[in-house]
């Protein structure tokens, strides 16, 4: 029997692809908090999001915009998540 790629299971169960921009600042530095100089960077991520049973998993690539994060572009990111309460 062939195996079935674990791709196609996961494309199959209702994935989405999505983009994202996203922003990280340091709020508690800079004015008014502290003389610390303030920081921050902007992204633009994509990638898939699996959804089933309240569970959801999210596995993406990130290219930073600004140079303020350590490392090299890309970035890649892996999110695991649970919904605790849904509400009406």
């Amino acid at each position: 029997m062939k195996r079935i790629p674990l791709a196609l299971i996961l494309l199959a169960q209702g994935c989405t692809w999505y983009g994202e921009f996203e922003h990280i600042s340091s709020i508690p530095n800079g004015t008014p908090f502290n003389s610390r100089g303030e920081t921050s960077t902007d992204l633009i991520w994509t990638g898939i999001e699996v959804e089933k049973d309240g569970w959801s998993a999210d596995v993406a690539v990130g290219y930073e915009t600004s140079s303020e994060l350590d490392g090299r572009n890309p970035y890649g990111r892996i999110k695991v998540k649970k919904d605790l309460k849904t509400w009406p």
